[in-house]
């Protein structure tokens, strides 16, 4: 059963060219919306995407998406279930799909976490895919290190903070845990790092701190997107669409689609 189990997981990550794990040093600084607009982002250019929520104690890919309460679906050929398919080219797959409820909390130890994220390379059938997105759980513990080590091999790493100095203390961890796993570090996004006004369009940066500055001097790193506070991204979080898709006219959407074709570019080179 073991040696099944490694064979599907070999013959799933097969079928993938490029992955790319989000991460984040703390929670609440925008890293599953980066995850999702990612994922879209790169549907949209005509990649054929999977998005894989392995944040186990906190999903939210499935509400960010609009598949909450949709069931797994199984394969018609192997029987095995499948990603949800959110597009015709975007297949996504959420610790909150196989809960019992919304509410319900996974209280696990180790061990039978980095077990489940096994899992969802042995019982799942994924498709062929250009790129694989992860939505990590926040911090350098066992379950971004577990994801590390059963992709074998990762493009690159894209990390989310907010610009203020307190989130910088955890950026700076996330960048040595990078360092330390070989990860390449594809770049930074800073998100809600200004307001920009609705009537006079001035724009008034949010936090002052310099930290981030400095931390992206020091370790060469580059900025992927300097993210504005939108307030139709709160809309579309709440409505499960993604704004990148629903909302690609507002000058947010601009930025994350560059931020897209950046990573594109550092991947496809």
């Amino acid at each position: 059963m073991e040696d099944n189990k490694e064979y599907q997981i070999k013959n799933n990550l097969g079928k993938i060219k490029h992955r790319i794990a989000v991460m984040s040093g703390k929670g609440g600084v925008g890293k599953s919306f980066i995850s999702v607009n990612l994922a879209f982002g790169l549907a949209m250019q005509g990649f054929q995407v999977g998005l894989l929520d392995a944040d186990i104690h906190g999903p939210s890919v499935a509400k960010l998406t609009g598949i909450e309460g949709v069931a797994i679906p199984a394969s018609q050929e192997s029987g095995m279930p499948m990603p949800i398919q959110v597009l015709s080219n975007l297949h996504v797959l959420s610790v909150a799909s196989l809960l019992s409820s919304e509410d319900s909390a996974l209280i696990w130890r180790g061990p039978m976490k980095m077990a489940l994220i096994k899992q969802f390379f042995s019982d799942f059938d994924w498709p062929e895919l250009d790129y694989l997105i992860i939505d990590c759980p926040p911090g350098t513990g066992d379950e971004p290190l577990s994801i590390v080590q059963t992709l074998e091999k990762l493009d690159g790493t894209v990390i989310v903070t907010t610009p203020q100095d307190i989130a910088i203390l955890d950026v700076k961890k996330s960048v040595d845990f990078a360092h330390k796993l070989n990860v390449p570090i594809l770049g930074i996004v800073e998100n809600m790092k200004y307001f920009r006004c609705p009537h006079c369009n001035e724009v008034t940066p949010i936090f002052k701190g310099k930290q981030l500055e400095a931390m992206i001097f020091e370790h060469s790193l580059e900025i992927l997107a300097e993210l504005e506070i939108e307030p139709q991204i709160a809309v579309s979080t709440d409505e499960g669409k993604p704004f990148i898709y629903f909302y690609n006219k507002l000058p947010a959407a601009d930025a994350l689609m560059n931020m897209v074709s950046k990573l594109v570019e550092k991947t496809q080179s």
